[in-house]
């Protein structure tokens, strides 16, 4: 009967040295999850700092495209603007440098009928070229 007390004794021994390692592993376990858990919070913050940088950075980088499309469509509107505005001042031109054609070729038309029709230098002229 002794052995089998000396036995037991052994055995609960040996049993408390396994239950007292299981305590251990299990208190590690539990560590090892509380790291777990805080390294997947800051990830978390991380994650979450991450993408309100890059969705504020995305609003910023969007207005100022914006920004910049607009002021190339006013610069377009401008030049289309421009453009309109050189055309007409090219036909004001031609219109104007017809008028200038046409009065200067008028006025030739006057002074020949007006050195014509006063016959008395026609008379001069013809009547100097015969003399002589």
């Amino acid at each position: 009967m002794f052995e089998t007390v000396k036995a037991h004794g052994e055995e609960i021994e040996k049993l408390k040295k396994e239950s007292d390692a299981l305590t251990k592993n299990q208190r590690l376990l539990f560590e090892w999850k509380k790291e777990m858990d805080k390294w997947r919070g800051e990830s978390d913050a991380n994650y979450h700092d991450l993408k309100t940088t890059i969705l504020t950075e995305n609003k910023e980088t969007r207005s100022f495209f914006q920004s910049i499309m607009d002021k190339q469509w006013d610069l377009i509107k401008s030049t289309t603007g421009m453009q309109q505005e050189l055309k007409k001042a090219d036909i004001e031109i031609k219109k104007v440098d017809s008028d200038i054609k046409r009065d200067n070729w008028a006025k030739g038309w006057d002074f020949m009928k007006t050195l014509f029709a006063a016959g008395g230098i026609a008379y001069l002229i013809f009547e100097a070229f015969i003399s002589k």
